[in-house]
């Protein structure tokens, strides 16, 4: 199981965090973990979900989450998400190395060219 607090950094990915957030597990069982930052009025929310499905085929889902919940000026709450989900048949040929490497390989282009280039080129509507 993870731990109960989780620290993350909202700032560009690196070795280094800085401009932490802790996330404090407000749920948990053997497939799902809730975390959220902890002080905020709700319907301000920042929370992170982990959460693991298989299908009848054997396939494995392993998912992760960030959802932002902000008011805008006309009082209207809103909610963002970004989610990382892996994808793994039951067929042993794809192993986590494999998963790690195809992870961090999607890490690195999303922050190629420095500063979330590739991130904010997604954002912007750029395919």
């Amino acid at each position: 199981m993870l731990a109960d607090t989780q620290t993350l950094s909202k700032d560009c990915p690196t070795d280094v965090d800085t401009n932490t957030l802790a996330f404090v597990r407000r749920y948990g069982d053997s497939d799902k973990s809730v975390f959220s930052v902890a002080g905020l009025t709700p319907p301000v929310e920042t929370k992170l979900s982990i959460s693991h499905e298989a299908s009848k085929d054997g396939t494995q889902r392993k998912m992760a989450r960030t959802d932002l919940t902000v008011v805008d000026s006309f009082g209207v709450a809103a909610t963002g998400s970004c989610h990382i989900v892996w994808t793994r048949p039951p067929n042993t040929a794809i192993t986590n190395a494999l998963m790690l490497e195809a992870t961090n390989r999607l890490i690195d282009f999303c922050i190629e060219g420095g500063a979330n280039g590739n991130v904010t080129a997604i954002l912007n509507g750029e395919v």
